[in-house]
């Protein structure tokens, strides 16, 4: 599941090497050489050169020995053995766990050993392209990326030009049923994450992540466990989604997004005597920075409402709402919040008066700074300000 460079160089080696048993004057067709791989990877080439004789034919029956160095960066199958009838000998390669450059050796009688070279990866820098729609069959191994108690596999996300909504899945197979997925910009700033399909549902530990976002850049995926050191076979998949919230269960969005859905009585339910029914957006900002939040209709009178996010409890504290952007002018709904530092928040799009339905725009304006506020705006509804303290999500005291 990840990303090979090969290349492949022919030598001509004389002297030197085991003294014992049939031996060569000079080797050709060495390939092998080159190539790069994860730590833990295979090698997709064997490791292989023929070796010739005085007369310039292949030598059958000279043994060869392989090694690495340094000392178990790589292992090997076989580690020793003789040249086939053709002169040919071979080895498939296993990196282990030393990141960097390394050598490989051939040793055998009459030449000086034959040497190869591979850049081991290390895996928290090592990006598997991937294009939405492909499913690929992955594994969480002891080999991956460690981010504090956590393996990863990186996937590397391209988005062409224009507005995205995409759905990414992971789904764990085995022992390994209780997976998570983290998408970060090609920056490695946190975007979204998702822990289980449906949330506080047994038997839902499958990971579900929606998210609207712009084109014409790139995203990383991360796929993962919830559970520390967790490992096993997993897959992941993708697909487009129509752009529109989905009730009750958040919709990521980044900034410079605009969503055209409707309120209706099938989304999500507040407790009020009349019922209020919403949508919810979810989004990660980093500060301090400005928010800038506009919900506009011609069919009901909008409602929005914003709230900082614990990701460990998903508690949520209110922060600022509005309902007309203009009072006695216009029944928009418009918040511009200061973020004071790096957290994640919760975005109720909702109706100011209950029982309401209808069609309605959204819009994350993608400025962070202050713009001028429309005028007979009032201002901020403000409440407590939580902050995040590790936005790239440090792990997961509860559901």
């Amino acid at each position: 599941m990840k990303r090979w460079f090969v290349g492949m160089t022919a030598l001509g080696l004389a002297c030197g090497g085991d003294s014992s048993g049939p031996g060569a004057t000079s080797v050709t067709g060495v390939a092998g050489d080159n190539q790069s791989g994860s730590k833990g990877a295979s090698l997709p080439v064997p490791l292989s050169f023929t070796a010739l004789g005085s007369d310039g034919l292949p030598v059958e029956g000279i043994t060869v020995t392989w090694s690495a160095t340094p000392a178990g960066a790589a292992a090997f199958t076989p580690m020793s053995g003789p040249t086939d009838a053709n002169g040919i000998a071979s080895t498939n390669v296993v990196l282990g766990t030393t990141v960097g450059t390394i050598t490989m050796q051939a040793s055998l009688n009459g030449v000086s050993p034959v040497v190869y070279h591979a850049t081991v990866l290390d895996p928290c820098d090592s990006f598997t392209p991937y294009t939405v729609g492909q499913s690929v069959a992955g594994a969480l191994t002891t080999f991956d990326c460690l981010r504090q108690a956590w393996y990863y596999d990186y996937y590397s996300v391209d988005l062409p030009v224009g507005q995205h909504s995409l759905r990414f899945s992971m789904r764990g197979s085995g022992t390994f049923e209780d997976t998570f997925l983290d998408l970060y910009t090609a920056g490695r700033q946190i975007a979204a994450f998702d822990d289980d399909s449906i949330l506080g549902q047994a038997g839902a530990r499958n990971s579900q992540l929606d998210i609207i976002l712009p084109g014409d850049t790139s995203y990383i995926l991360g796929a993962n466990s919830f559970d520390q050191f967790a490992t096993g076979n997993y897959t992941l998949s993708s697909e487009s989604r129509a752009t529109m919230m989905n009730g009750c269960r958040q919709v990521w969005v980044v900034r410079g997004v605009t969503v055209t859905d409707s309120i209706k009585a099938t989304d999500c339910p507040d407790s009020s005597a009349t019922t209020k029914y919403y949508d919810v957006a979810r989004i990660v900002v980093f500060g301090p920075s400005v928010l800038t939040l506009r919900m506009s209709s011609t069919t009901l009178n909008p409602s929005l409402a914003l709230y900082t996010l614990n990701p460990s409890s998903y508690a949520r504290a209110l922060v600022a709402s509005n309902d007309d952007s203009s009072a006695g002018v216009s029944t928009n709904a418009f918040i511009q919040y200061p973020v004071p530092a790096n957290n994640f928040y919760d975005i109720i799009i909702g109706t100011s008066t209950g029982g309401e339905s209808g069609a309605y725009t959204f819009e994350v304006a993608s400025s962070t700074t202050l713009s001028p506020r429309i005028a007979g705006s009032p201002g901020l509804s403000s409440g407590r300000n939580n902050w995040w303290r590790d936005v790239t999500i440090s792990k997961r005291s509860g559901r």
